[in-house]
């Protein structure tokens, strides 16, 4: 509940993911602040993965939950804070009163290294702006019993597991052909997280540049793992899947465990995530 105020001012570098918990944040303040004639103020920075572009399932209203998936759009949503706050106001929240303070010289092609900013993490996980790269094609995998790497000085730069081989699980990684991936086997020890204490056996993830799609990158890995290791398992919490959650919807999971390629995947959820690209263009600021 908000007290008496003038404006509440919102300065936080979003990553450009709906289970990034900024841009739920984002949503839950311009819900308080809704017809309550209080402004918002948004000082906008640049969207990391805007590069990538709209990519991955539109929120289905069933898997909405309080953090990581809330913010009504794709995956990758490819507007910053200030676009995805004009955004929300247009399509949900009407009468919020928006200002948003717009970046000078920004252009949205940029990669952020261009850009002249300093990367600073925006959470203890994403110590670099490669990190936040590979956490855009790993984060899904956060659905299934494998570490990802955090209580490591690799988050999203290790996967693995206690029951993985490095060797031939990166020999399986690279024969999947994610061009813009390369796979070197390693052991790791976690400190906090899951397989906590407990070596694991994995691959150092390598981004080489270029634009990709994360959601096909996820998908093709863990159908992987999937099919090869009889360990692996879908995580689950209150009788839900956690990777439902993450994804938006649970199509994904269900076109994993049936042996669907991603085509048939991106065809499923084509319509949805088409309609949110056009919806989107219109508070488009950069």
């Amino acid at each position: 509940l908000l007290g008496p105020a003038d404006a509440v001012i919102f300065d936080i570098q979003d990553m450009g993911m709906r289970c990034y918990t900024y841009i739920t944040n984002l949503k839950f303040i311009m819900d308080c602040l809704n017809g309550s004639g209080i402004e918002l103020i948004v000082l906008d920075r640049p969207n990391p993965a805007s590069f990538l572009g709209v990519d991955g399932a539109f929120l289905e209203k069933r898997f909405t939950t309080r953090f990581i998936s809330a913010f009504p759009s794709t995956f990758l949503y490819d507007m910053t804070a200030g676009e995805s706050a004009e955004y929300y106001r247009g399509e949900f929240a009407k009468e919020v009163k928006l200002r948003v303070i717009r970046m000078k010289g920004y252009d949205r092609d940029m990669l952020y290294t261009e850009t002249a900013l300093p990367w600073v993490p925006p959470s203890p996980n994403l110590p670099t702006y490669e990190s936040s790269i590979l956490y855009t094609a790993m984060v899904l995998m956060e659905g299934i019993n494998i570490s990802l790497g955090r209580g490591t000085p690799k988050p999203f730069e290790y996967i693995g597991a206690p029951w993985i081989e490095p060797v031939s699980f990166c020999r399986g990684l690279e024969e999947l052909g994610l061009k813009n991936f390369r796979f070197r086997p390693v052991y790791f020890l976690p400190t906090f997280s899951k397989h906590s204490s407990t070596r694991c056996g994995g691959a150092q993830i390598f981004y080489l540049g270029g634009k990709f799609s994360p959601t096909e990158v996820s998908f093709m890995i863990i159908k992987y793992i999937m099919k090869t290791y009889p360990q692996a398992r879908w995580d689950s919490f209150g009788g839900s899947y956690e990777i439902d959650s993450l994804a938006g919807t649970d199509r994904l999971r269900k076109a994993i465990m049936s042996g669907k390629d991603y085509s048939d995947f991106r065809k499923e959820i084509e319509k949805e995530s088409s309609m949110f690209n056009k919806k989107r263009k219109k508070f488009l600021i950069y």
